[in-house]
């Protein structure tokens, strides 16, 4: 490749709404420690996310301990993997290990892959939305003025309160009412206006990365595929932080692990329950009926480097 042309690919790379930005990278050893409880039923099967790869992430490594022989399945919807055993109602414990290198996104070329990114969720529905987007975006002509009008909405009216109850489930009519909640509650109703007006939007999910030690929680964030090019959204972190306002409108920073994409999920090999509002730690069920009180995940990263 020309150096002229190199150097404008790896400008555009880091140029975003706001300024340019470095691109940040980092290598993370990511430790899972599932823990099934003895259970009395016939059959448990759990269903374990695994981290995934995209533009921003690969999975150097994976090794898997476990006192059964499983499986590594993909479900066709969102590309989402899972490890699958059958257990007879025995303590067990199943532990895998992932070297992850993740670096940051910034805003790429790309179209959006399925027509399920246009789509409601049952938390994420879009016709109690559709007059509140138009009269948002009256005045946008474009689709990208549009979704950053919704952005600035979401950041700017919601605060990041984990106080009470209804929070973090995702609820797109909570979060516009309560204008409150956590970064489920702030990206389904960015989701659900964006797709309201067409906009195609995908919900990702994994764990946040501050420091090395236990991971308490999830994190989760948003890719927006408009006029030809995919951007990152991290509207809660925006609201954490307004000096970032900007650059969480088209990036997403390295400090995160992706393990599992969309909401109401079908896993694989498929569950029996209902589909899954999100997923990020393991799921159970025992003789064909969920059993969450039966399966408990722990999770922990070391950051090997970061650059």
């Amino acid at each position: 490749m020309h150096l002229k042309t190199l150097i404008s690919v790896l400008l555009f790379l880091s140029v975003g709404f706001g300024g340019v930005f470095p691109l940040q990278a980092a290598d993370y050893l990511l430790k899972a420690r599932i823990l099934i409880h003895p259970s009395e039923a016939h059959l448990v099967e759990v269903w374990i996310p695994l981290p995934l790869e995209d533009e921003s992430q690969k999975v150097v490594s994976l090794t898997i301990k476990a006192p059964r022989p499983f499986l590594i399945l993909r479900e066709n919807e969102y590309g989402n993997r899972f490890l699958y055993l059958k257990l007879k109602g025995k303590k067990t414990q199943i532990f895998y290990q992932a070297l992850v290198r993740r670096k940051e996104f910034s805003p790429i070329p790309g179209s959006f892959p399925s027509p399920r990114l246009l789509l409601p969720d049952r938390l994420v529905p879009l016709k109690p939305f559709k007059n509140l987007a138009q009269e948002l975006s009256s005045e946008q002509k474009t689709p990208l003025d549009k979704l950053k009008t919704f952005y600035n909405y979401v950041v700017e009216n919601l605060r990041y309160d984990k106080s009470g109850k209804g929070w973090g489930r995702g609820d797109a009519l909570f979060a516009c009412t309560a204008k409150r909640g956590n970064c489920t509650d702030f990206h389904s109703l960015l989701m659900a206006l964006a797709r309201s007006a067409g906009i195609p939007v995908l919900f990702e999910i994994g764990l946040p990365v501050a420091s090395s030690g236990p991971v308490k929680g999830y994190h989760c964030w948003l890719k927006a595929y408009v006029e030809g090019k995919v951007f990152g959204i991290d509207a809660s972190e925006a609201a954490k932080n307004p000096a970032r306002k900007e650059y969480f409108f088209g990036h997403l920073d390295e400090k995160r692990i992706l393990l599992a994409r969309g909401r109401d999920l079908l896993l694989a090999p498929p569950h029996h329950g209902e589909r899954l509002n999100f997923i990020y730690q393991a799921y159970a069920e025992a003789d064909l009926r969920p059993a969450s009180q039966l399966v408990q995940t722990f999770y922990q990263v070391k950051i090997l480097n970061s650059k």
